[in-house]
C-alpha cells in the first residue's frame, strides 16, 4: 500500500462497518509479522478471538471500533471494549508505518478516549508490549502508566508485555 506523507487531508477516521472485520483481523496479523516477528498460531488465535469477542458483545453504547481511512482505504485501526460499568479497554491500535508521524494515531487515541469519557467510564487499560516506543509516546502523552509487566514467549518473538492503565 503506498502512500504519501504531504496529504494529512486524505486521512479520515470513520466508525467500522462488518466489511471491516477482514482488515483489521488480517492487517494487524501481518503488520506485527513484519514488524516484531509474531508469527505463531497463538498470535493469530490471540487477534481473530479478541475482534470475534468484541464483536459478539457488541453494545453501541458501550463499544467502538474506529477506522483509519487514507485515500478511501483502509490504514489502521483502534477500539474500545467494555469490561465493565466502570472499565473499559483499549484494543487492536495501528496504523500504516507510511502514516505514522502525521498525527494520525494521535487523533485515533483522542477519538477512543473522548468516547469513554462521554461513556463515564472511570478507567481504561491496554495491553503493548516493551519495543512499541511510538505508542507508548502516546500512552504517556494521554496520562496512562504502567501497571504491569510480565514476559511472553507464545507469539513468535520473546517480549515483554506491559498493561497500561488510565484514570479518567
Amino acid at each position: 500500500m503506498k502512500h504519501f506523507k504531504n496529504s494529512t487531508s486524505a486521512i479520515k477516521i470513520r466508525p467500522f462497518n462488518p466489511d471491516d472485520i477482514d482488515f483489521v483481523i488480517s492487517r494487524q496479523i501481518k503488520l506485527y509479522e513484519i514488524e516484531y516477528g509474531f508469527t505463531t498460531e497463538v498470535w493469530k488465535a490471540y487477534v481473530i478471538n479478541g475482534v470475534n469477542q468484541l464483536l459478539n458483545q457488541f453494545d453501541v453504547n458501550k463499544d467502538c471500533m474506529y477506522i483509519l481511512e487514507y485515500g478511501g482505504q483502509p490504514s489502521g485501526c483502534i477500539a474500545i471494549t467494555h469490561v465493565s460499568a466502570e472499565t473499559a479497554q483499549l484494543r487492536f491500535f495501528f496504523v500504516e508505518a507510511t502514516l505514522r508521524g502525521l498525527g494520525a494515531g494521535h487523533k485515533l487515541i483522542d477519538m477512543a478516549i473522548n468516547f469513554c469519557k462521554d461513556r463515564h467510564y472511570k478507567h481504561v487499560f491496554l495491553w503493548t508490549f516493551n519495543d512499541l516506543d511510538v505508542a507508548k509516546h502516546l500512552y504517556t502523552k494521554m496520562g496512562f502508566q504502567i501497571k504491569e509487566i510480565r514476559e511472553n514467549n507464545e507469539w513468535g518473538a520473546p517480549i515483554i508485555e506491559e498493561c497500561w492503565n488510565l484514570e479518567l
